[in-house]
């Protein structure tokens, strides 16, 4: 016998597979199917929401934008409602195109998801960690960290992508990350205490304030703030926490802490940076800012568990 016909195990090499009920399995898709509502169509949808007009989600596709136009003209026409409003400025949402975009991202992240979880197992993926930083961030504690890591496990490919906040979260909620290194903890996802810097001061040499061993907020009172924009959010919020009723200029934002130095060395204002991403620009030296850190967090993408990625983060300092 090939099995046990009382409910025993099956046999090596037969596949039994999942039970789903033949009423739920048959009907799943015949919705979409009726309307003709392709994978192609939901991208060009969600670009252009993304985006705000048919032209970029165009260029950001790297398609045509009669394409794009096209083929949401057709989808409407099949769904029977507007999901957008054309405008000369660009298109915007309809009260029916914000229901079904919100259903169109669950959809094709949760695709998306499965067929890389797919391809993971196709490829013994296990040797591969993506990690998700901020723009221009990454230096200092992370980067010790990752070659910590190499060193121990001989043939592991480390790949980096670097985005703002809101694009690592989408990374990572659609499965394309296992780990990304976030100054604020997205929601539902798993968060755990990375590591903290010091925020430092970046000044031209010949400023004043370079004589001083540490600087307060209210010392920066009446200067112009430059600040790497991936950092900007966050650095605002400590501000409200410490600087009181000290009176501060607007912050400006730069690229990256590297550009922050160099602005600073061409006199255009004093700079806050993070410790770990504090770049050696002749002309500029930096000050610690009196208890002001920022924390990083090490947020874990929806994909299975890599045995590297726990090894990732037993080496976190906390």
């Amino acid at each position: 016998m090939h099995g046990d016909a009382a409910g025993g195990a099956a046999s090596p090499g037969l596949f039994v597979p999942p039970t789903m009920p033949d009423l739920v399995a048959a009907s799943l898709g015949q919705a979409s199917a009726r309307a003709g509502v392709g994978l192609h169509q939901l991208r060009y949808v969600l670009a252009a929401a993304e985006h705000g007009g048919f032209r970029r989600a165009a260029r950001h596709l790297g398609v045509q934008q009669s394409a794009v136009s096209r083929r949401i003209q057709e989808l409407e026409d099949r769904l029977g409602a507007p999901i957008f409003e054309r405008g000369p400025h660009g298109v915007r949402l309809t009260i029916a195109g914000e229901d079904f975009v919100r259903g169109a991202q669950g959809a094709v992240g949760e695709l998306d998801l499965a067929v890389d979880r797919a391809a993971d197992a196709a490829r013994g993926d296990q040797a591969i960690l993506r990690v998700g930083v901020l723009a221009g961030l990454g230096g200092g504690v992370l980067q010790e960290l990752l070659r910590k890591l190499i060193e121990g496990e001989g043939g592991l490919a480390v790949q980096i992508v670097e985005d703002v906040a809101r694009g690592l979260a989408a990374r990572l909620a659609h499965g394309q990350l296992d780990v990304a290194f976030l100054l604020q903890v997205p929601a539902r996802l798993e968060t755990r205490l990375a590591w903290r810097e010091r925020l430092l001061v970046a000044a031209p040499v010949e400023h004043r304030l370079a004589d001083l061993r540490s600087l307060s907020w209210g010392e920066l009172s009446g200067h112009r703030l430059i600040v790497a924009g991936s950092i900007g959010a966050v650095i605002e919020e400590v501000r409200g926490r410490r600087a009181g009723h000290a009176s501060l200029s607007a912050t400006d934002a730069a690229p990256t802490p590297a550009s922050v130095a160099r602005l600073v060395a061409l006199g255009q204002g004093l700079g806050l940076v993070n410790e770990g991403d504090a770049a050696r620009v002749t002309g500029v030296l930096y000050r610690p800012l009196a208890r002001a850190f920022l924390t990083f967090h090490a947020v874990s993408g929806r994909r299975p568990e890599k045995p590297v990625l726990r090894r990732l983060m037993a080496l976190l300092p906390g």
